[in-house]
């Protein structure tokens, strides 16, 4: 549900809530479970996201830049600084680096 900070750029915790399906104006949707939210301890979030490939505007927000099949940029090279994008703290993998692919060749990317 929302990224919990520090103030200086440091992520702290996540907020999320349980959700469970309801049917609202004839169409199934996600709703929030009252009294579910809570906060994790974090200081590093993997973003896993797929679907129809990478999602753009959250490349906007981070400042990384994207290659011509508009998928996330980020070298493999077998070196230390592998999949590090044009925003030194973000580092993509799997389908949102190389576009859409087997399973297996996302989890060998970490």
């Amino acid at each position: 549900k929302e990224f919990i900070g520090d103030g200086n750029g440091n992520v702290t915790g996540v907020k999320i809530v349980d959700v469970r399906w309801d049917r609202v104006n004839d169409q199934t949707r996600m709703v929030e479970v009252p009294g579910s939210e809570r906060v994790l301890e974090a200081d590093l979030v993997f973003l896993a996201l797929g679907f129809t490939g990478p999602e753009h505007p959250l490349a906007e927000a981070f400042g990384v830049d994207m290659d011509r099949s508009g998928n996330y940029e980020a070298a493999y090279k077998q070196v230390a600084s592998d999949f590090q994008t044009s925003n030194p703290k973000v580092f993509a993998a799997g389908d949102c680096r190389r576009g859409q692919s087997l399973v297996v060749w996302a989890i060998r990317e970490g």
